[in-house]
C-alpha cells in the first residue's frame, strides 16, 4: 500500500469517515431488522412523511452518489424521485447497505490526506440542484455524513411512531387496555 493510505490499524481521515459512515448505515439496519415489511412500508399520517423504506432507500441511495459517484467517480444509477416511493423487504435494504458500506470504505481509505482538497466534478444532471459553488472531497463527505444522520434521525422517529401506533391499538382514549 502506498504511504498515506489506510492499513489495517492505521489511522486517517478517509478511515475515520468511513467508520462513521459505516456507523450511521449499521444503526439504520439495527432500527429496521426486527420490523415486518408491512410496518416497513407503512405510510405515517404526517405531510410530507415517508415510510421507513423509503427514508432508508433514500439515505444510501444519497451516500453511494456522495461517496461513491461524487468522490470515487463510480458511475452509480440513481432516480432520486423513486426513492421516495420505494418499497420492498429488510434484506433488500441489508444486501444494499453492505455493498454501500464496502464500497465507501474501499473508496474512503484509499484517499491522502492531500486528496480531502481535491475539488471534485458534479455530473451534468446534478448541475441546476447543487449549484456552481466548488466541491471538495472533504465537502462532499462530510455532507453524505451529515444527510445520513439527520435521515438516521428521521428513521428513528418514524420507527416510534409506528411502533407506538401498533402498541396502541387496543387501548382507549385514556391508554387502558380494552
Amino acid at each position: 500500500m502506498c504511504p498515506g493510505h489506510a492499513r489495517p490499524g492505521m489511522t486517517n481521515a478517509g478511515a475515520q469517515f468511513a467508520r462513521v459512515l459505516e456507523d450511521i448505515g449499521q444503526r439504520v439496519l439495527r432500527e429496521l431488522e426486527d420490523l415486518p415489511d408491512g410496518a416497513l412500508n407503512r405510510a405515517v399520517a404526517l405531510p410530507e412523511a415517508n415510510t421507513l423504506f423509503a427514508l432508508a432507500t433514500h439515505l444510501v441511495g444519497a451516500g453511494e452518489f456522495w461517496v461513491l459517484t461524487m468522490i470515487g467517480g463510480r458511475e452509480i444509477a440513481r432516480d432520486r424521485e423513486a426513492e421516495f416511493h420505494a418499497s420492498g423487504q429488510y434484506q433488500d435494504l441489508e444486501r444494499r447497505y453492505s455493498a454501500w458500506i464496502g464500497a465507501a470504505r474501499d473508496v474512503l481509505w484509499a484517499l491522502t490526506e492531500n486528496e480531502f482538497d481535491r475539488l471534485v466534478s458534479v455530473p451534468p444532471e446534478r448541475k441546476a440542484a447543487l449549484g456552481d459553488q466548488p466541491l471538495t472531497v472533504r465537502t462532499c463527505v462530510l455532507h453524505a455524513i451529515e444527510h445520513s444522520a439527520l435521515h438516521l434521525g428521521h428513521i428513528q422517529l418514524t420507527r416510534t411512531i409506528i411502533t407506538q401506533a401498533r402498541s396502541d391499538q387496543g387501548r382507549d382514549r385514556r391508554g387502558n387496555i380494552q
